[in-house]
């Protein structure tokens, strides 16, 4: 019997290797901030995580597994408190079926390049973008609709989170 319990939770571990899911974990160690909806009530539809410290050493993309990342810095220095909207740098990931996976507001590195990697290092921790603080922005997302399914029951708003954290699974 018990055999059969270890067999059976090795089994679910890689259920998503099987299904073609990608597991996301946290880019750094931190607070996730917000999820679905802001603190006002108004639609977010991502995670936020934040470590509170600007320029926090090694932000890594979140997706585990070798994918193509195209990272886009469209500001050079440090920044900590937002640059306006439109001016995030990004990681991000275009799958087959056209959805899109983003990491946005990190600082701009010597990592900070397009690559094929598994948990690369693209930046610091930072606030490039529309942001009020320092933190880590990932979302998917598909012709403007942001997808929700991926996170939920696997991270909530305030919980603590490492590197090793899973955040969500995208399918």
């Amino acid at each position: 019997m018990r055999y059969m319990t270890k067999a059976s939770l090795a089994a679910l571990t890689l259920l998503p290797l099987i299904a073609g899911a990608h597991t996301v974990k946290s880019p750094f160690p931190g607070t996730v901030t917000a999820t679905t909806y802001y603190s006002s009530g108004s639609f977010h539809g991502a995670v936020d995580i934040s470590s509170g410290r600007c320029n926090y050493w090694g932000a890594e993309t979140g997706v585990v597994g070798s994918v193509f990342w195209d990272v886009t810095i469209r500001k050079t220095g440090v920044y900590c408190n937002g640059t306006g909207s439109g001016t995030q740098n990004e990681a991000k990931h275009v799958w087959a079926s056209g959805w899109t996976f983003r990491q946005w507001h990190f600082i701009k590195t010597a990592d900070s390049y397009d690559r094929t990697c598994d948990r690369c290092q693209v930046g610091n921790e930072g606030a490039t973008g529309n942001s009020t603080g320092p933190h880590a922005h990932l979302q998917q997302d598909k012709a403007g609709t942001n997808d929700t399914s991926w996170y939920n029951g696997y991270t909530t708003k305030g919980e603590a989170v490492d590197r090793s954290e899973t955040v969500g699974v995208l399918d």
